[in-house]
């Protein structure tokens, strides 16, 4: 159920802010931003474009939640004590605790009442509300007769004195709803940008109430079909000066909870809204200021995520506990589009760089099992690196494969000979690369010449994606490792997916299985298995004498093949 909602309220309120001093009415700045919400809301849904908001994390957006949450009870507060102060997170609080000799008693007598009533019919219904159909029904509607009860209570004592009432009214005046008209133009361009903010607000949290309902009452929805209805009604409703709206937790529970099944219940709901405007509407001129402000703090006060969220994403990652920070602390001191925008930017950069840096795994020994022998561990010949990469090749993080592993080829072997000698007599002035290779071996207690290399085997079988970049690295890789060790030295491939094979084949460049590799000698053979690719050549076990079982990775646990 789709309604004005605090967190809606507190992000319409931020953009009113920034744009009322360019001569708007809050009212038309609002319908703008419905209309923006709109807009986002129906292209999104319309191109089945959801899976972008994917890319906002649940510790962003906990750290967002909590934040927006404190930011809508700090505005409120200042109408719970009748003092006034700046704007800005700083400046209230600032200001709360400099006009504390300032605080109204009979404004604090009612904002600080409605609250404890508030409070106690909620813990009533907790407890006794499922027993009791007339307690769950207290408790249901408890903001309804906390505003009753006050609204009744300030007409009583300020009707004579309205001029100076005991305590701040909202004074509230409607002559019925605005006939339609479209929202300006050019105040539609100036909100567009920072509706982003309230659009993913509201889209996220419509999602997710909407999965969270469809499980407990055993249906499906359909994200695009949920984000049209959500566009097309903020895109409606902003011809009726209406703020944007979004899913309603506590509504869709009760209406979940009264066992409302059909859109009807929306037309009554709708009429008996019509009608309190053009009839009730007098009584919202007498209510206290105090009233709406307990209202909106016990109903936001929920938002508010537990400090045991943001410590267990302390305990499981570092990464997720600072994008929850950064979310928090700007959106609280800064603004949402700002909090959001920082905390998604740094994830995605994060996980960018983390690719970009990716290690790659060498294998050092492999557990086979062949019909002639039993089951053992069998250490990697010495002419033979095996690496295994667990990500796709792309190009933030090809080249920085090919270099771990062509570090591994000259740090743990040794070249050709005769490719070397060939390699000294036309030597260049750079020795960067000679004195790296030295380093490498220094730092790996190497301090003999190794065997010289054969056979480098890439073990690409969680390789989903490569691009031309990553191809291109994977070449100079053969070639450079046939520069090093000879021209008989072989790149074997493990487990290439057929998408990354499509890829191989546009590049141009031939992948062939081992049982075809004799058809064409230039092409680089693919293996099954990385026991294959390892001892299948001269003087080694034949292919079909082993099984594969595992193969063991220094510094990790045993992975299956």
């Amino acid at each position: 159920m789709s309604r004005p909602t605090s967190l809606m309220g507190l992000l319409t309120a931020e953009i009113i802010r920034d744009v009322t001093d360019d001569g708007y009415t809050p009212q038309a700045i609002a319908s703008a931003v419905a209309m923006s919400v709109g807009i986002y809301a129906l292209v999104i849904g319309m191109l089945k474009l959801g899976f972008l908001l994917e890319f906002i994390s649940a510790p962003v957006l906990s750290g967002f939640i909590s934040a927006a949450a404190i930011v809508i009870m700090l505005g409120q507060i200042p109408s719970l004590f009748g003092v006034t102060v700046r704007t800005g997170t700083a400046n209230i609080i600032h200001d709360l605790f400099a006009k504390i000799p300032q605080y109204d008693g009979p404004t604090c007598g009612v904002g600080l009442g409605g609250i404890v009533m508030l409070v106690l019919m909620q813990k009533m219904g907790q407890r006794w509300g499922g027993k009791n159909k007339a307690i769950w029904l207290l408790a249901l509607g408890r903001s309804a007769v906390v505003l009753i009860l006050f609204t009744g209570i300030s007409y009583a004592v300020n009707k004579n004195i309205d001029d100076d009432p005991i305590f701040a009214l909202s004074k509230v005046k409607s002559n019925g709803i605005n006939s339609p008209v479209m929202p300006d133009g050019k105040l539609i361009s100036k909100v567009f940008p920072s509706s982003i903010a309230p659009f993913i607000a509201a889209s996220i949290e419509h999602l997710a109430i909407a999965k969270a309902f469809g499980r407990k009452n055993g249906y499906v929805i359909d994200p695009a079909q949920e984000l049209v209805y959500l566009g097309f009604t903020n895109f409606f409703n902003s011809f009726f000066s209406s703020m944007a709206v979004g899913g309603a937790m506590s509504r869709t529970a009760v209406n979940s909870d009264s066992g409302v099944k059909s859109p009807v219940y929306g037309l009554i709901a709708g009429g008996v809204v019509i009608l309190s405007i053009f009839k009730l509407s007098p009584a919202l001129y007498w209510i206290p200021k105090a009233t709406l402000a307990a209202i909106i703090v016990t109903a936001v006060w929920h938002i508010l995520v537990p400090l045991r969220v943001f410590y267990g994403y302390w305990r499981t990652s570092l990464v997720d506990f600072i994008t929850s920070m950064l979310a928090f602390w700007l959106t609280l001191f800064v603004s949402s589009e700002v909090g959001i925008g920082t905390a998604v930017g740094f994830n995605i950069v994060y996980h960018l760089i983390f690719q970009a840096f990716h290690r790659v795994r060498r294998v050092t020994s492999i557990q086979i099992h062949t019909p002639s022998r039993p089951a053992g561990v069998q250490g990697i010949p010495l002419d033979t690196q095996v690496f295994r990469i667990h990500q796709s090749i792309l190009f933030y993080n090809a080249y920085r494969i090919k270099s771990q592993c062509l570090d591994n080829v000259q740090t743990y072997n040794s070249g050709d000979i005769e490719t070397l000698e060939a390699q000294l007599a036309n030597r260049n002035w750079s020795v960067a690369g000679d004195r790296r290779a030295i380093s490498l071996r220094t730092k790996a207690d190497i301090l003999e010449e190794p065997v010289q290399i054969r056979t480098v085997v890439l073990d690409m079988g969680r390789v989903h994606n490569i691009d031309t970049t990553g191809l291109n690295a994977l070449k100079d890789l053969k070639v450079d490792i046939e520069k090093f060790g000879g021209k008989t030295t072989q790149l074997r491939l493990v487990g290439v997916q057929d998408r990354v094979r499509e890829r191989f084949a546009r590049y141009g460049w031939k992948l062939l299985d081992v049982g075809e590799a004799k058809k064409d000698k230039k092409a680089t053979v693919v293996y099954g298995s990385v026991e294959e690719a390892v001892f299948m050549s001269a003087g080694r076990a034949a292919a079909d004498d082993i099984t594969p079982v595992e193969v063991r990775i220094v510094g990790s646990e045993k992975e299956k093949v």
